[in-house]
């Protein structure tokens, strides 16, 4: 990831989650045809009820299969995405691009021009009042690049993965990589207040 991408995409993805877990995708993870909806979804999610500032996730319908979430982590910080609730088999996920970035004033509007969003996947499970929400594990799939490089379309820039395969690819590399300590880390849990 070149230094002026990495200026565009740590402040929004500053938060806890996304700093210890940020595999960007230049490429969707879904297709239009994998999309969902779930009314479940919608409303604030809170991380642990024993934190007196917990990380929150807002969730809001947006157009007919998008959601626009507000991700507020333990400082303060908040973070907009543009959310794609979508199902690959059995399994659910969600696919979130930034919403809004914040330029410096002083950046040359160029600077803004050649920057990308990328995707990043979560893995999710939801209920009526429990959202359980796991990452990818940037230290597996590191290794497993390192090991197998040829397994998926990626870049390497500085110590950071930046998956470039079409969104089938993404796919198949998703659905074989589920097992447990495999593609996807630990899940963190939330609760509607």
């Amino acid at each position: 990831m070149n230094s002026l991408m990495k200026k565009r995409l740590i402040p929004i993805l500053g938060l806890a989650l996304f700093v210890a877990a940020c595999v960007p995708s230049v490429n969707p993870f879904y297709f239009d045809q994998d999309v969902i909806t779930d009314a479940r979804l919608l409303g604030t999610w809170l991380e642990g009820a024993s934190k007196s500032h917990p990380e929150s996730w807002k969730f809001e319908a947006a157009t007919t299969n998008t959601y626009e979430a507000m991700i507020t982590d333990e400082d303060g910080k908040t973070g907009k995405f543009v959310a794609h609730l979508f199902k690959l088999g059995a399994t659910t996920f969600v696919d979130l691009t930034p919403a809004d970035c914040n330029y410096a004033t002083n950046q040359a509007a160029l600077v803004g021009i050649a920057m990308i969003p990328g995707h990043l996947l979560l893995r999710m499970t939801l209920a009526e009042k429990k959202l359980s929400v796991a990452a990818c594990d940037p230290d597996w799939l590191k290794k497993f690049l390192e090991k197998n490089p040829s397994a998926i379309s990626h870049q390497m820039k500085e110590d950071a993965i930046i998956l470039t395969a079409e969104t089938g690819a993404l796919q198949a590399f998703v659905l074989k990589h589920l097992g447990k300590d495999e593609l996807f880390g630990e899940n963190k849990d939330y609760k509607k207040p």
